[in-house]
């Protein structure tokens, strides 16, 4: 996330803090000086207060982040926010049952926390009623809310334990994205569509998000109101990301490869690779040694890094990414898991391979095309329906060097090989490196 700060890695997960997470040790110091004798006692006694409840915060995260990586769903990153942690997964977990525990499992360290403070909270508050602080049985929440905004190692025990049973409790509110929607659209899931009950869970979390937006306009609470604004833009956000996966999944890298896709060799100069990107809509291009193999990806984002550092004289085996590195699928995987291999391998480019043989590249931007199209689509008319399901049927009956036809040709002309020259010789030519 930008803005951040890593401070830790911990179990191959780095844990980082928003800048914006000064404000909230601001407001924590602001609320407790004023609560103190010595307001700079207060003041410190408020950051503290801040910092512990805060590590509680990240120990809800890797809660949520060791159960997913225990389900094969890799969490590069925890961010520490004002209003809470974010666990960034991948991927979703693949079976509603794992979404299930890995939602669970952030409020139920929660309470594993409040139950291990509750006997020093307990012996603690039991010394303070010996010596006579609490005034008769009716006091005692306003005698325990007077406790937590007052200095003192008791005080802090009791605060620590209270809020860790309060984050439980408002984790588990359905309010989806946060862990509660996550509970009841893992729930229904198991009995229904995952799509429809993703759909449902964002439904009762907007509810969830009006009331809070209400009760922190009636309270001027203006940290409800920022949970609101999270909870209606992430549910929504949500929806977007489960819908474009299931218009994925049935579709196969076979149909979403360019079969006029343009190649580019080894040892040619950068300004070829520039006069491809300004003469087709292509970005990103194979790179191929004379012999014809493949040996890696020239990216568009490599090639105006290259340029702006004033280097366009060299060849494309200078930046290019090397084969080795870029991810490898076959032709029948669908793009939803196209999709989370991209995600778990930080790459903007996957290659097709069908035993061995090159058949193409895959990169994001296809992907978001094909959302986009195909979503619409689907959205649309039954022909268009229609269309989709002869287009897979097609698609999958067709040799796997011949994907999606160009929309500029009717299937009954014959389709050309992927378009490549071989490079003219350069009279400077440079030993060619390895791919």
């Amino acid at each position: 996330m930008g803005g951040s700060l890593k401070i830790a890695r911990i179990w191959g997960i780095e844990l980082q803090i928003h800048w914006s997470f000064l404000l909230i040790l601001v407001y924590g110091a602001f609320i407790y000086s004023g609560a103190a004798r010595d307001p700079i006692v207060g003041a410190l006694y408020g950051i503290a207060v801040i910092l512990l409840l805060f590590l509680c915060v990240s120990l809800h995260e890797f809660g949520h982040a060791l159960t997913a990586k225990y389900f094969h769903v890799n969490v590069p990153y925890i961010t520490l926010l004002p209003i809470g942690g974010v666990a960034q997964l991948e991927r979703m977990p693949r079976r509603p049952w794992h979404e299930f525990l890995i939602a669970i499992a952030g409020p139920a360290v929660n309470f594993v926390l409040a139950l291990l403070l509750l006997p020093v909270a307990i012996f603690l508050t039991g010394v303070a009623m010996r010596e006579g602080e609490l005034r008769g049985a009716t006091d005692i929440f306003g005698w325990v809310l007077r406790r937590m905004q007052q200095p003192g190692l008791g005080n802090l025990i009791l605060y620590l334990t209270m809020t860790n049973v309060l984050l439980g409790v408002f984790n588990l509110l359905p309010a989806f994205p946060m862990d509660g929607g996550r509970v009841l659209r893992a729930l229904m899931a198991l009995t229904m569509p995952y799509v429809r009950a993703t759909r449902i869970a964002v439904i009762v979390g907007r509810g969830m998000a009006v009331i809070f937006a209400l009760l922190g306009i009636a309270q001027f609470n203006i940290f409800l109101l920022l949970i609101a604004f999270f909870v209606y833009v992430g549910g929504r956000g949500e929806l977007e990301a489960v819908e474009s996966r299931h218009v994925l999944k049935d579709i196969y890298a076979r149909q979403a490869l360019n079969q006029n896709a343009r190649q580019i060799y080894t040892s040619e100069r950068l300004d070829k690779a520039v006069e491809l990107i300004m003469t087709t809509y292509q970005a990103d291009f194979p790179v191929f040694d004379l012999s014809n193999n493949f040996v890696g990806v020239i990216t568009r984002s490599r090639l105006v890094d290259a340029l702006r550092s004033g280097t366009n004289d060299q060849r494309v085996s200078d930046i290019m990414i090397p084969a080795r590195e870029v991810p490898v699928i076959t032709p029948d995987t669908n793009l939803a898991d196209v999709w989370d291999r991209m995600m778990e391998e930080r790459s903007q480019v996957v290659a097709v391979k069908e035993a061995g043989r090159f058949l193409g590249l895959i990169t994001l931007a296809d992907i978001s095309e094909v959302i986009q199209v195909m979503g619409a689509a689907q959205e649309g008319s039954g022909t268009a329906k229609a269309g989709i399901e002869r287009f897979g049927e097609q698609a999958m009956q067709a040799p796997a060097q011949l994907p999606t036809q160009s929309p500029s040709q009717s299937p009954s002309q014959p389709q050309p090989p992927i378009q490549s020259e071989a490079p003219k010789e350069d009279v400077h030519h440079e030993e060619q490196k390895p791919g």
